[in-house]
């Protein structure tokens, strides 16, 4: 394996994991030193709360994803350059770190599906496949078969896994609250109002002042592996919100049948049984540490805002002008829910 400079020639192997991690400690410290720098720059919370997530993840790996997913999501952002300047310099070394076989290549992909590498890698893995028992790193076609299904189907339990975080991070954030939709800044217009499938809302006069009531229902597909081989699941989540006469939201429901299974699957990417306890109870676990860690990310991490609950709820989170209720269904006619309000709301 080579390291190429920023000239495409080739790094001489000797030092090259000294000359790698001496580059990544000077992206980190320049992405550190930068957010002392701006910190009194006024930001919203969910911006902040994804550069947070750049600076301190405790992987590498989770350091560059999380600056990936700021860029995408805040391009002219206030930390923009400081983020940048680290996935520019962390995100080729990341690649040549793992160009070399094709588990790599697909750890690779699996972290940045959208990545400047994404489609060299898928080249390299083709080739690869073609090559067959002589090719780089030993894969023959029946073992590269078997990775290529192995991330296909984590790339599927990984899109129905951000679809159902993506819900949940837009409405952690107070000025979501303080304004009519129409009016919300783009993070949150664009996957509610703009992207499919399109919220379908009624008129409820019977509600004091009268209210709007809107729902986006996801169906959201993928496989798990039981016994030797694969099941088809799917993930039903409806989104629904509740806008007063103005159209500002009241609460907001994230809630789904089995919801906290499903989304214990795509992280294991073995099959839940539903009657089995400890499946269940790993599922709310999961959901719960999930919204604890985005409410502290996103609005404050005080544990002070945590309060007392009973059941059906399992979390309760009220701070900085939010509260996030987390509440396991009781039986099975009930769904998993997420419920987030502004503090101020009745």
């Amino acid at each position: 394996m080579q390291l190429l400079s920023a000239g495409g020639e080739a790094v001489m192997p000797a030092g090259r994991a000294f000359v790698r991690w001496i580059v990544l400690a000077a992206a980190l410290v320049a992405l550190a030193s930068g957010c002392a720098a701006l910190r009194p720059v006024t930001t919203s919370t969910a911006e902040y709360g994804a550069f947070r997530k750049a600076r301190i993840s405790p992987t590498l790996e989770g350091r560059i994803v999380a600056a990936a997913r700021y860029l995408a999501q805040y391009p002219d952002g206030t930390f923009a350059t400081e983020v940048r300047a680290f996935y520019t310099m962390a995100e080729p070394l990341y690649f040549e770190e793992h160009r070399g076989t094709a588990a790599g290549l697909h750890v690779y992909l699996a972290a940045l599906p959208r990545g400047p590498h994404a489609a060299e890698a898928r080249q390299r893995l083709e080739r690869l496949a073609e090559k067959g028992p002589s090719a780089e790193g030993g894969f023959d076609r029946a073992v590269m078969g078997t990775n290529a299904r192995l991330a296909r189907l984590a790339g599927m339990r990984s899109a129905a896994r951000e679809q159902m975080m993506t819900s949940l991070r837009v409405w952690l954030d107070p000025d979501a609250f303080a304004r009519p939709i129409v009016e919300a800044k783009a993070e949150l217009l664009v996957p509610w109002s703009l992207s499919l499938p399109w919220p379908r809302c009624t008129w409820n006069d019977e509600a004091r002042g009268g209210e709007m009531r809107c729902e986006k229902l996801f169906e959201l597909p993928y496989e798990v592996t039981k016994g030797e081989g694969t099941e088809e699941r799917q993930a039903t989540v409806e989104v629904v919100i509740v806008e007063d006469a103005r159209g500002r939201p009241r609460r907001v429901t994230i809630g789904g049948p089995d919801l906290f299974v499903r989304l214990e699957e795509t992280f294991t990417g073995r099959a839940i049984d539903l009657g089995d306890p400890s499946g269940r109870a790993a599922g709310v676990s999961r959901a719960t540490e999930l919204v604890r860690r985005e409410f502290s990310a996103r609005i404050s991490d005080d544990p002070a805002c945590r309060k007392r609950t009973r059941a059906p709820k399992v979390l309760e989170l009220a701070c900085g002008g939010v509260r996030v209720v987390v509440e396991a269904a009781l039986d099975s006619t009930e769904d998993d829910r997420i419920v987030i309000t502004p503090m101020t709301s009745d």
